[in-house]
């Protein structure tokens, strides 16, 4: 897994999070954002390093799945993106068609 999905996974676990098991959701911060190794967090759950593997790879499929399922990630990078360009846009036209955009986004 390289970072730009080491780094999905962990933005799909702040969207997301509460969703999974508190036990799925420690194992992802701790693997993602606390950037601890299998053998640490097996260390501290008293566990072995396959079952810290095991469970994330399931924590991580569920995240994955509740995002292609739902988009929320996707939908509000969207959004920030057409709003930031309608932000620095001088003519109002412009504006108002990503304005539009991103209203249409969260519509959906």
């Amino acid at each position: 897994m390289d970072k730009k999905d080491k780094l999905y996974i962990a933005l799909y676990n702040d969207y997301y999070g509460s969703l999974l098991t508190e036990y799925q959701s420690d194992l992802i911060s701790r693997y993602y954002d606390m950037d601890m190794s299998l053998a640490e967090i097996a260390d501290d759950l008293n566990i072995s390093p396959q079952a810290v593997r095991d469970a994330l790879v399931r924590a991580q499929k569920t995240l994955e799945d509740y995002e292609n399922k739902l988009g929320i990630a996707r939908k509000t990078a969207q959004m920030v993106s057409l709003l930031e360009h309608a932000k620095s846009c001088d003519l109002s036209e412009e504006k108002d068609k990503d304005i539009d955009a991103a209203l249409d986004i969260l519509k959906r």
